[in-house]
């Protein structure tokens, strides 16, 4: 179930975006909103000055941001109080070196953590939601920059691989899942062999979401030397609302984040992709 959703909050004109997808995932889902205010401050640093010089000024600089953040708030909380769900503002001053593991402690309560793709647009921030994603143990929503949703997420595609992490984003998805109309699991063919014998690849991952209530259908999609562009051409063929992945890209940490399918999915997906490590 989805119960409990966090929504990053920026306080700039993503935030729009960000609360509408919140909202709509909220109202089906009869789920609580959390709108998370990150307000980045100065790092206070002490550097041997014996005037304290350096001190006094980042302190001037942190109330700045403080001040600054006060204002950003009132705004936010009028936002979040005209929704039309149950919903709240929490405001966290943080660092920005410790904003991602701060945001991915607040999200490991929550259901779903929702915020803008981190690549590709004005107000990017891969490090902090990478740090999120990886360290959160929740499943992240993220959302297409100056998109606003447009009707209920009725038709999905599920990029399939058997693979850990693709696990996890269908089981954090499941609920969405449940109350789409369609569900399509796509495999980008690469030759590679079937999850069982005798069996098409992904027959075993639509069983399972089919014994779930899922309305599923199996895709098998060949003929393209790029799997990003291979799955949003699905995506938009079939009209979908959403793309849930996971297990495209290398295992470890810091090549993932810098090549392969995912990340070129996240710096142009038009629609809404939901990610779980």
């Amino acid at each position: 179930m989805i119960k409990d959703l966090l929504v990053h909050l920026e306080g700039n004109r993503e935030d729009n975006v960000r609360l509408a997808y919140g909202e709509l995932l909220a109202a089906h889902h009869q789920a609580f909103l959390t709108g998370l205010y990150c307000n980045i401050v100065p790092e206070m640093m002490f550097a041997g000055d014996p005037s304290m010089t350096s001190a006094q000024a980042i302190a001037s600089l942190q109330a700045a941001a403080i001040e600054a953040g006060d204002k950003v708030e009132t705004t936010l909380r009028a936002q979040v109080s005209k929704l039309e769900v149950n919903s709240e503002l929490r405001r966290l001053d943080l660092s920005a070196g410790q904003a991602g593991h701060s945001i991915a402690a607040e999200a490991r309560t929550a259901d779903l953590l929702i915020a803008t793709r981190p690549y590709n647009h004005h107000s990017a921030t891969p490090e902090l939601l990478e740090a999120v994603l990886f360290n959160s143990g929740r499943g992240c929503l993220f959302v297409p920059p100056a998109i606003m949703p447009s009707g209920e997420i009725d038709t999905v595609v599920v990029a399939w691989r058997n693979t850990r992490e693709a696990a996890r984003a269908v089981s954090e998805a499941a609920p969405i899942l449940r109350a789409a109309k369609k569900v399509i699991v796509a495999i980008v063919s690469d030759n590679g062999a079937p999850e069982s014998q005798d069996e098409m690849p992904g027959a075993d991952i639509a069983r399972h979401l089919d014994r779930h209530g899922v309305n599923v259908e199996l895709r098998q999609i060949s003929g393209w030397t790029n799997a990003a562009e291979a799955l949003l051409n699905e995506v938009e063929k079939q009209g979908a609302k959403m793309l849930v992945m996971g297990g495209y890209g290398h295992s470890r940490f810091t090549e993932w984040v810098l090549g392969g399918v995912t990340r070129d999915i996240l710096r142009v997906a038009q629609v809404p992709v939901l990610l779980a490590h």
